[in-house]
């Protein structure tokens, strides 16, 4: 079974308004998922934040959830950080964690109460009506409109998030650094233009590489940059949809 652009079919879901599909092209494989009511999406935090993350399914396991990708980075001197120090600020079911990037590049998705997500700038003030946020960098997709990124060019895995003109929330994940299997990753661009075929109005780029992983129901499916993660990095929170 494949989309009207051509993608295979991965899962249907109608129990859960959940459609999965295979995103691919040159040097690229990922999947996508197209969750269908916003209403059920949330960012939850891990159990163990401040001291270690955890894995995104077990943090959607915590919740109810029968779909999950990593949300905000984490600071990770070294590359061996374990998930448990939020990098910049969060929100999750109206409860404000971690500071501000104050960087300008750095923008902010903010997921409020009529069940629609925001795209501002990190230092700006968070909406009143915000229930649940991240943090990073860049914006891909801002009310429609592509944003050309000029630095986030490198072929690497990538995760992203955005919803489409019909309220769909858009969870994308793309392979990478498995050079022997012909898959490398991809650029933020690439991931916009992925995004824009199913008619995505705000997206934004989210903590890549071995972070890089979608959940669903109880598997992993997709592959880990880094083999010895099969799973993924432990994380501060992810975004969770429920069933």
């Amino acid at each position: 079974i494949q989309t009207t652009m051509g993608e295979q079919v991965l899962a249907i879901d109608a129990v859960n308004e959940i459609l999965i599909v295979r995103e691919s092209g040159s040097g690229y494989r990922g999947v996508l998922a197209i969750a269908k009511d916003p209403s059920r999406l949330s960012v939850e935090m891990a159990s163990s934040l401040g001291s270690y993350g955890q894995l995104s399914g077990d943090i959607a396991s915590q919740h109810n959830g029968v779909l999950a990708m990593n949300a905000s980075g984490f600071l990770d001197p070294g590359g061996n950080g374990n998930g448990g120090l939020l990098a910049g600020y969060a929100m999750s079911n109206g409860v404000a964690y971690g500071e501000h990037f104050g960087a300008w590049a750095y923008k902010r998705i903010e997921l409020h109460s009529d069940n629609l997500f925001y795209i501002k700038d990190a230092n700006s003030s968070v909406s009143d009506d915000c229930t649940d946020a991240v943090e990073f960098q860049p914006a891909m997709i801002i009310d429609g409109e592509k944003v050309v990124d000029y630095a986030w060019t490198g072929t690497q895995p990538r995760a992203c998030i955005g919803q489409s003109d019909k309220y769909e929330i858009l969870m994308l994940a793309i392979e990478g650094r498995m050079p022997l299997d012909g898959i490398i990753g991809t650029d933020v661009n690439t991931c916009s233009d992925i995004l824009l075929q199913h008619h995505c109005m705000q997206a934004m780029n989210l903590d890549g590489g071995a972070s890089a992983m979608i959940w669903y129901k109880g598997k992993y499916i997709m592959r880990s940059s880094n083999p010895a993660l099969t799973a993924g990095r432990t994380l501060p929170n992810a975004f969770v949809y429920t069933g």
